[in-house]
């Protein structure tokens, strides 16, 4: 194994981790929006509006890298398998909340945020960078 080789197995772990968590704790900023929109806050709406677009870009951009990473760098499997699971909860969000249809939108919600830290677990769990 070159220097190079060794030098990107050690980042791509730590690169995976750091972003898991960033999109996590967007995800975690989503939900306080949603709690000032329905405690009554209508400049929450604009806030969660904004923040799912950013959010949503997070996550596949998120599921992108751990693609690269298991497909180049000897990552995982696992953390794509989720990261697509977290798209398609994303694209249910989207349509559900510029639909108003809440009864389906805060449980769906409610979904993704546990996934969304369910990913940062397991990037903890399994190093990011290892074959499975």
């Amino acid at each position: 194994m070159t220097t190079a080789e060794r030098a990107g197995s050690r980042i791509w772990p730590s690169l995976l981790r750091a972003l898991a968590v960033v999109v996590a704790l967007d995800g975690l900023a989503q939900a306080v929006f949603a709690g000032r929109l329905l405690a009554g806050s209508y400049d929450g709406l604009d806030s969660h509006m904004l923040n799912g677009i950013v959010l949503a870009v997070g996550i596949l951009t998120e599921t992108i890298a751990f693609a690269v990473a298991w497909r180049f760098g000897g990552g995982a499997a696992r953390p794509v398998l989720i990261g697509l699971g977290l798209i398609a909860l994303t694209a249910i969000q989207m349509t559900t909340g510029t639909r108003s249809i809440v009864a389906v939108h805060v449980p769906v919600g409610v979904l993704l945020i546990g996934g969304l830290l369910g990913q940062v677990g397991q990037t903890w769990r399994e190093p990011a960078g290892a074959r499975a």
